[in-house]
């Protein structure tokens, strides 16, 4: 993933993990990926992030598709 600034760490099912390379934000970081905000959540470094999140060199970034669905019993 050299031309994305993101070194892929881990592919499990749907879950990836990269470390970022350079300073960037989530919204660049999933438009380079292809990926849809509206279908994808991104942790960095544990924590959620929001589109317009910063991450710095070395953060680690999962990116995890978003769940729907079930049923709620009250």
């Amino acid at each position: 993933m050299q031309n994305i600034g993101l070194q892929k760490l881990n592919e499990a099912s749907s879950m990836t993990t990269y470390r970022a390379k350079d300073k960037q934000n989530i919204q660049s970081i999933l438009n380079k990926l292809n990926l849809q905000e509206k279908y994808f959540t991104v942790l960095v470094n544990g924590e959620l992030a929001k589109n317009n999140t910063i991450i710095e060199k070395n953060d680690k970034i999962l990116v995890l598709p978003k769940i729907a669905g079930g049923s709620r019993i009250c």
